[in-house]
């Protein structure tokens, strides 16, 4: 599946994306549930359009 629309339909459904990490090569993201924020998956990539998303979208 396209990490974009997965990222996209996880935030459409009231969940949030954290950045924990950025720089120029890569990002690490977690993904925490829209009642209470508990984290439920993290992951790393290097997909300059997936850095983008979640630099404009994450919380």
């Amino acid at each position: 599946m396209d990490e974009i629309a997965r990222l996209s339909r996880w935030a459409a459904h009231g969940g949030t994306c954290r950045l924990l990490e950025l720089d120029a090569e890569r990002a690490e993201v977690v993904l925490c549930r829209c009642d209470g924020g508990e984290e439920v998956e993290r992951f790393t990539t290097d997909d300059p359009a997936v850095m983008a998303w979640v630099r404009a979208n994450a919380s």
